[in-house]
């Protein structure tokens, strides 16, 4: 018995660990000194900084990369961005826009390293104000609730919700959603 008890005490902090799994080629954990954002500002000296969360983290051993990828600006798809399939998406990391409002729509991620996942697409905000030379990040987190007997079973189901917000990293404001909206 002490010995199981030794196994689930070494095993349980794997769990949690971060992971070094990330998908395709995009950063795997949030670092906004390495990402190079598509300037959409035509190099405007005020211009504001949007990126999109990623981090890494394991649930039950698998590990998994979730991230945020932008893929509209202002009703204009970005080039190469989108689902393709369920597991094939593809969008951007950083943007660099004029100050303003946009709008913007994106994909929530999250694959895992044993080749399975999905995309929350189609996720956005109109006409957000975006102050210039202020640094902005899109983000979401995601919940899970099973119903039914299971894991199998013809009245087993698990339902994925996921809500996205937009913070000013600059004032810690949280622009989007406002105050008593939901996504």
């Amino acid at each position: 018995m002490k010995l199981l008890k030794l196994a689930a005490v070494l095993t349980l902090p794997l769990l949690g660990a971060c992971s070094d799994y990330h998908y395709k080629n995009y950063q795997g954990d949030w670092a906004p000194e390495k990402l190079h954002p598509v300037d959409l500002s035509n190099n405007a000296p005020d211009a504001v900084l949007v990126y999109f969360d990623t981090w890494r983290e394991r649930e039950l051993g698998v590990p998994f990369h979730r991230l945020v990828l932008a893929v509209e600006v202002d009703g204009q798809p970005l080039p190469g961005a989108g689902r393709r399939s369920i597991l094939d998406v593809s969008g951007e990391q950083a943007l660099k826009l004029t100050p303003g409002k946009h709008s913007l729509r994106w994909c929530n991620v999250s694959m895992n390293a044993l080749g399975t996942g999905g995309a929350f697409c189609n996720k956005g905000a109109d006409d957000v104000d975006f102050k210039a030379g202020q640094r902005y990040m899109v983000t979401y987190r995601l919940t899970a609730s099973t119903k039914g007997i299971g894991p199998v079973g013809p009245n087993y189901s698990t339902e994925y919700r996921t809500y996205s917000s937009i913070r000013n990293l600059d004032t810690q404001e949280v622009i989007f959603p406002l105050p008593g909206e939901e996504e």
